[in-house]
């Protein structure tokens, strides 16, 4: 299993919980944690700071991060609407997305693989 390290925190940020599901999806989910690589940045409508997951090879590091940087998939949308990608991951994000609510962009397949790493 990937290391998981919290990076930087901002007084606005909420990386820590981002971490958690992380560390909690690499633990249950250890197969599909293996094929993730690349960044995700998460930006939110409200004043939080935006966190940027880096899936490398030997670790994984969750950190709060100014906004606009270059990532492979970037998701954007409130942060209950985020959050309920997580808790539904299909239904959640469809519904999301059909509304409007959440946007994704970047890669399909790293989108997909994240959704099922966070799965509740």
């Amino acid at each position: 299993m990937s290391r998981v390290k919290l990076g930087r925190q901002e007084p606005n940020g909420v990386s820590a919980s981002m971490y958690a599901m992380v560390a909690r999806g690499l633990e249950r989910r250890p197969r599909v944690g293996k094929t993730i690589r690349g960044t995700v940045e998460f930006r939110f409508e409200e004043d939080f700071a935006a966190i940027r997951v880096s899936f490398n090879d030997d670790e994984v590091v969750v950190e709060d991060v100014p906004r606009g940087r270059k990532a492979d998939l970037v998701i954007k949308g409130s942060l209950p609407d985020v959050v309920q990608l997580s808790a539904a991951p299909m239904m959640g994000a469809m519904t999301s997305m059909a509304r409007g609510k959440v946007r994704i962009e970047g890669s399909p397949l790293l989108a997909r693989r994240l959704l099922k790493l966070l799965e509740i």
